[in-house]
């Protein structure tokens, strides 16, 4: 797009967008980088790099990339156990893995994990983040823990030095953002304008005005970020690997959910793998100016659109506003107190537990319902990335109890005489006391090999020699299933039966045709398009199926 055609048609947009985004991403950045035990500037760097480089390498237009609360916890633990260097080389890891999923093009197959699994780990961040901001609503200086247990004892602990003006501060954080909004809509002037920028401004000044000595963000470096060195050492590398991992694939989940959320509000389409390869560059870049691990926002994203952006610019003029605020206001962004950001975290934690999300699941699925509890608890409990492989294998084992139930065979007698392929075997008597017909439903795969030897043998009749097995509804068929259908043909032929196969989808013959045992066992003359066809190929030649057999 030519510049001049850019300033003309799309510059203004982008720019009131991308001001309200920052203003909206500045006290988040600092809430985040709190929340997750490292020093509040880092959170103010990673909104500003990764909300540059996200917006110009990432394949989503809207998209606005930064610290975000799904990522605190994973980071506080990664700095509880590694220190701030680990932390570092983690997001650089993390950011090398993005880049391999981009390669590998990944981005549209992470988008199928489990609704219950998402929910519940996104719940289950959102409630460990409610509880670890308790104590800076309080008033209280307790180091960042590692578990919500540890946590909660320290600040029973320390109850007697609670602080009601923190409190006061939190709750009206945020009361104003939940009433505020509707209120500013009315007002012509004030209607863009983010309600958390109102609190922001009060808390601050009564801060500076009343020399109130409460916790607050403390110093602020101003200027630019200065080049770190990250520390290679191969040993801190093996240990930081898992954490590297769960920083890439959340990072890679929550940038597609905000790409899928940004394209259901504008109507566009983004670029799954291109969204990856954005986020890795971020993310291998940043630990070089000390920034933290960083993802898309669908909160900051929501604001960009809805404030007008037309292009991915927004996203940078938001982080170029942020680096102006970094460079000139950094002196007065020392005196927010802490209890104002608690307020913003508080209440950005429990938006991320979706009640409509856990209302559906309940109602859908005891087995989801399972997932979503089992995922949410570990998630709070335990570590998270044990929680996701918890709660995928939960997932799995359950969507195999179902193929295993879906799975079934019925047999001719199954039905009434005068009733389908019935109708067609008892036209020719001799064909009722020769040949039945086994139609198999669902996935005939390891999980239904139960199932399917139970029923034949609950039909199978010794006495009748031909057996066409129908196989319509069988969407798939794996190794398993394909040897023990050798078997069973084997024991029918040692019995002097024929079996026929009908009605075969294209990918499941093309399966069984690659095994070799199969094509010897079953002549192609006996593989048939439909069962009409095997029922009038046996009637056609019953007396030489009968006497040669298979």
């Amino acid at each position: 797009m030519p510049f001049k055609t850019y300033l003309k048609e799309y510059f203004t947009s982008d720019l009131k967008a991308g001001f309200i985004t920052a203003v909206v991403a500045l006290p988040l950045a600092l809430a985040f980088a709190i929340a997750s035990g490292v020093p509040p500037i880092m959170g103010l760097y990673t909104a500003i790099i990764a909300g540059l480089l996200g917006s110009l390498f990432g394949g989503s237009t809207y998209s606005i990339t930064g610290p975000t609360g799904a990522m605190t916890v994973i980071i506080l633990s990664a700095v509880s156990k590694f220190g701030i260097e680990g932390l570092l080389l983690a997001g650089f890891m993390a950011g090398i893995i993005q880049l391999f999923f981009s390669f590998i093009k990944l981005g549209r197959f992470v988008k199928f994990i489990p609704l219950p699994v998402v929910s519940g780990f996104t719940a289950g961040i959102g409630a460990i983040i409610f509880i670890g901001q308790i104590a800076n609503s309080f008033g209280l200086s307790i180091p960042s823990k590692e578990h919500v247990w540890e946590t909660l004892w320290a600040i029973m602990q320390n109850l007697n030095h609670i602080s009601l003006i923190t409190i006061g501060i939190t709750l009206a954080t945020i009361l104003s953002l939940m009433y505020l909004p509707p209120l500013l809509t009315r007002i012509k002037y004030l209607r863009n304008l983010p309600a958390s920028l109102f609190p922001l401004l009060v808390f601050t000044t009564a801060v500076i005005a009343f020399h109130l000595t409460i916790p607050q963000v403390g110093t602020i470096p101003q200027g630019l970020p200065a080049f770190h060195r990250i520390n290679f050492n191969f040993q801190l590398l093996q240990n930081i690997l898992p954490s590297a991992f769960t920083i890439a694939l959340l990072g890679s989940i929550e940038a597609l959910l905000c790409a899928v959320v940004c394209d259901g509000m504008t109507n566009t389409k983004h670029d799954s793998d291109k969204e990856l390869r954005g986020q890795g560059i971020a993310n291998v870049i940043m630990p070089f100016f000390g920034a933290m691990p960083a993802t898309a926002a669908v909160a900051r994203s929501g604001v960009n659109i809805r404030e007008g952006a037309k292009t991915k610019y927004a996203g940078v003029i938001h982080a170029l506003i942020l680096l102006v605020i970094l460079l000139f206001l950094a002196p007065i962004a020392q005196y927010i107190p802490k209890a104002f950001l608690a307020g913003i975290l508080m209440y950005v934690s429990f938006r991320m537990i979706n009640l409509d999300e856990f209302k559906t699941i309940i109602k859908i699925s005891r087995s989801e319902t399972i997932v979503l509890f089992v995922t949410f608890g570990l998630t709070v409990l335990t570590d998270l990335v044990f929680a996701v492989e918890i709660g995928m294998v939960f997932a799995v084992f359950l969507l195999f109890i179902k193929l295993t139930t879906i799975m079934d065979v019925t047999n001719m007698v199954d039905y009434q005489p005068h009733e389908g392929l019935n109708a067609f075997v008892y036209k020719n008597p001799q064909l009722k006391d020769v040949v039945t017909v086994y139609t198999i439903h669902g996935p005939f795969f390891f999980g239904a090999m139960n199932v399917f030897e139970k029923k034949i043998n609950e039909h199978i009749e010794a006495t009748k020699p031909l057996i066409i097995l129908r196989m319509k509804y069988v969407p798939f068929i794996d190794s398993t299933a394909i040897v023990r259908l050798n078997e069973f043909i084997k024991d029918r032929k040692k019995n002097n039966g024929t079996v026929l196969i009908a009605d075969m989808t294209p990918l499941v013959k093309q399966t069984l045709l690659k095994n070799k045992e199969f094509t010897h066992l079953v002549k192609s003359k006996y593989l048939f398009p439909t069962t009409k066809d095997a029922l009038s190929h046996v009637e056609k030649n019953l007396h030489h199926l009968l006497l040669n057999g298979n």
